[in-house]
C-alpha cells in the first residue's frame, strides 16, 4: 500500500473520529486504545464537526523548509460536546475568540516530485 492510499484509510485523519472511555466517559482526539485517566478500553466516538474558538495564534516565522506553507492560524476549538481540540484555521482573515467554526476537508500541502496533495481537516467560520 502506498503512503497516500494508506492515509486515505485512516478515518480519524479526515473525520473527527475520536474515542470515548467505556468506563469513565473520557473523550480523546485523536483516538486512543486505552483511557489515559482510568486505563479502561476505548470505543470509537464521532466528535461534533462544529464548535467555537477558545484561543488562537498566528504562525508567521517559519523555518526555511516550511516556508511553502506561508503564515497561518492555529486554534484551540471547543466542540459542541465540550471536547477541546487543536486545529488549523482556514477561510478567515482575522480570528476572534468565540467565533463559531466547523470542520472541513482542505489541502494541507503538496510534496514530492509528482506534487502529491495531502488533505486534512481545517476549521472555517460557520456561515448560517
Amino acid at each position: 500500500m502506498t503512503e497516500i492510499s494508506d492515509w486515505i484509510y485512516r478515518i480519524s485523519r479526515y473525520r473527527l473520529l475520536g474515542s470515548r472511555c467505556v468506563k469513565c466517559g473520557e473523550v480523546t482526539y485523536p483516538p486512543r486504545l486505552k483511557c489515559f485517566k482510568c486505563g479502561s478500553e476505548m470505543m470509537d466516538y464521532q466528535l461534533p464537526r462544529r464548535g467555537k474558538i477558545i484561543h488562537y495564534t498566528s504562525v508567521k516565522n517559519l523555518p526555511e523548509r516550511y516556508n511553502r506553507f506561508g503564515a497561518y492560524y492555529i486554534a484551540i476549538i471547543e466542540l459542541d460536546d465540550g471536547t477541546r481540540i487543536f486545529g488549523l484555521l482556514t477561510d478567515i482573515e482575522k480570528p476572534e475568540v468565540g467565533i463559531r467554526v466547523e470542520a472541513c476537508l482542505r489541502k494541507l500541502y503538496t510534496y514530492g516530485e509528482e506534487g502529491k496533495i495531502i488533505y486534512g481537516l481545517k476549521f472555517r467560520p460557520v456561515i448560517d
